[in-house]
């Protein structure tokens, strides 16, 4: 009777009033809100995605530039960075092989240089709004990818860099306009419109590099600018800078010290900031033309000057110099100038010195067609237990 009475209660197993009514209605009505709640999303949909980067903002170098950071010459060397993660990637040719990289492009005589692709552009560690050049997942690099095309010719070959495009916005499209599209243009990154500079360059077969700056010899008398590399403190403090300078356009395929009538003396005689630097181009993938004539360089694929022709200091040393230069070519096989600044008349008496060359039996050919690897490190000499002189790698 008892057990009965529990039962009809729904205090034993196996009654048919487990839960008391009032606990049936309550999960009841929660169940409710949820049924109503999935309904109402399913009505609305999904939020709204955020603003994506236009891709014309990619390829032309026109996003905007955070502001450069500047570092105390004091301050602690920064921590290792968390790698970023990359931008998708989007298919791109072929890379050739690895021993081929630095000699010059692929792509047919006479055509314009392509877009700035974002699969070769990668957000800065220092500020995630800088795109800074990469190699490509597939091992395509900006200096082969961006390279302007090169006649394949037989015979002695010159090469001719103008250095401080962007400074001066008419001399710079005179430069783009009058010369052969085989010159090769270095825009400095203090320019206003450089990315609209560098675009018509790349339209008219122009192979560009960006010109770093860099401290000078005598900071006091010789100001290369408040994003210039410097020698204060530890090294890695100078990688803000660095990063600021490579994200102000994008689309090219070297660096160089030449910027105007300035080489970066103070930071490029330097070994030590040398060394790094040129670690920092390799990995991003760039060769480098040095205006400073100190030789062949470790790490990364490089050129030094032959001639350097200053129409600033000494124009009327313009004809002799590029005379010497055709001189070397024919000497050497090959031969490079850079001419710092695009004066008017400086770029006339090139274009008019250019249009000789045929007669003479030398080809015109862009800066990344004479590119040279990176040496390797001469042998140290040691002394073995037995006294014999040793060579180790």
């Amino acid at each position: 009777m008892i057990e009965t009475s529990k039962r009809e209660k729904g205090l034993l197993p196996g009654s048919r009033r487990q839960l008391p009514v009032a606990l049936m209605i309550f999960w009841g009505s929660f169940a409710g809100i949820g049924l109503a709640g999935v309904a109402v999303l399913q009505i609305l949909g999904p939020p709204p995605l955020p603003p994506a980067i236009p891709a014309s903002d990619i390829h032309h170098g026109s996003l905007a530039a955070a502001p450069a950071v500047k570092v105390a010459a004091n301050a602690p060397v920064p921590a290792a960075r968390p790698a970023l993660p990359q931008p998708a990637e989007t298919p791109v040719a072929a890379a050739p092989p690895a021993a081929a990289m630095g000699t010059g492009s692929t792509l047919p005589p006479g055509s314009p240089i392509p877009l700035p692709m974002p699969a070769l552009l990668t957000a800065s560690a220092t500020n995630p709004n800088w795109l800074v050049p990469r190699i490509g997942s597939n091992g395509l690099a900006p200096m082969r990818a961006y390279a302007a095309s090169v006649s394949a010719t037989p015979g002695p070959h010159v090469a001719v860099l103008v250095a401080g495009i962007g400074d001066d916005d008419s001399q710079s499209q005179e430069a783009v306009t009058t010369l052969p599209s085989a010159v090769s243009l270095a825009i400095t990154p203090y320019g206003q419109h450089i990315a609209d500079i560098a675009a018509l360059a790349r339209a008219s077969g122009h192979e560009t590099l960006l010109a770093i700056p860099m401290q000078e010899a005598d900071p006091a008398s010789e100001n290369a600018g408040n994003e210039a590399l410097v020698m204060a403190g530890p090294i890695t403090l100078d990688q803000p800078m660095l990063d600021w300078s490579l994200s102000q356009f994008q689309g090219y395929a070297g660096v160089t010290d030449a910027i105007g009538v300035t080489q970066g003396a103070g930071f490029m005689d330097n070994p030590n900031a040398k060394a790094w630097l040129l670690q920092e181009i390799a990995d991003k993938g760039l060769f480098f033309i040095d205006a400073r004539q100190t030789g062949p360089a470790p790490y990364a694929w490089s050129r030094t000057a032959d001639v350097v022709i200053d129409p600033v200091n000494a124009p009327q040393q313009e004809p002799a110099q590029l005379a010497e230069l055709a001189a070397d070519a024919k000497l050497q096989g090959t031969a490079l100038g850079i001419l710092l600044n695009p004066a008017p008349a400086s770029l006339q008496g090139l274009a008019n010195w250019a249009q000789t060359l045929g007669n003479q039996g030398i080809t015109l050919v862009p800066v990344s067609a004479l590119v040279l690897p990176p040496y390797a490190p001469p042998a140290t000499a040691t002394t073995a237990s037995d006294g014999a002189p040793t060579v180790s790698p």
